[in-house]
């Protein structure tokens, strides 16, 4: 009897911990957890993550106006949630136009729960004092189908780069991240051996 216990809440155990991260969603926001992307969406080169009017030469303390925009074969659901962000920037002050939809969380720029209905979000950059530096954006869009669940969306990350007028470096963007970085794989894989292992225990008479 025991030995059936045992083996009930090991298998009842494995399917919550299989199941957990595809119930949490973030209509609040993505944290520095999404730094990497949208891990609980599935990566979708097609949808394309754009900063419009964003300068490729800025001049020194000069404000842009700036439009984020996702577009995507994902179709948009008028009477549910459409979309989602995060975006990080090195340098330079931002200032978004609607501050209901969108806020800051963990160092980065995020939508909350009532910036979801749209694919588009303005925003204000200004730039550094100094035009001999550059500024690097990260943009994480998630397009949602508005099902209130993790399938049928499809996320991108990209990063944009601007350089001051007198900047003389490299203007190339950093290496991204697409995906599991290795450590987070190394984590992954060792839950999995983990989950493995105590379900094969639990199914030895």
């Amino acid at each position: 009897m025991a030995i059936r216990q045992r083996r009930y809440l090991c298998v009842v155990g494995l399917l919550l911990l299989m199941t957990a991260p595809l119930s949490v969603g973030s209509p609040q926001g993505v944290g520095s957890e999404g730094d990497q992307g949208c891990l609980c969406h599935t990566p979708m080169d097609a949808t394309e993550v754009r900063l419009v009017n964003l300068p490729d030469t800025y001049e020194a303390n000069t404000t842009y106006p700036i439009q984020l925009e996702l577009r995507s074969p994902i179709s948009v659901n008028d009477e549910g949630a459409q979309g989602g962000f995060r975006m990080t920037v090195s340098n330079g002050t931002v200032l978004f136009d609607n501050a209901s939809q969108v806020h800051l969380l963990d160092g980065a720029w995020t939508h909350t729960e009532t910036g979801i209905y749209q694919r588009t979000w303005s925003f204000n950059w200004t730039s550094p004092l100094e035009n001999d530096s550059r500024a690097e954006f990260i943009v994480s869009g998630n397009a949602v189908n508005g099902n209130q669940a993790q399938t049928g969306d499809g996320w991108h990350q990209v990063q944009f780069v601007t350089v001051g007028a007198q900047y003389t470096g490299n203007a190339a963007p950093s290496s991204l991240i697409d995906g599991l970085g290795l450590a987070d794989g190394i984590v992954l894989l060792i839950g999995i051996l983990a989950l493995i292992g105590l379900l094969w225990s639990a199914m030895k008479p």
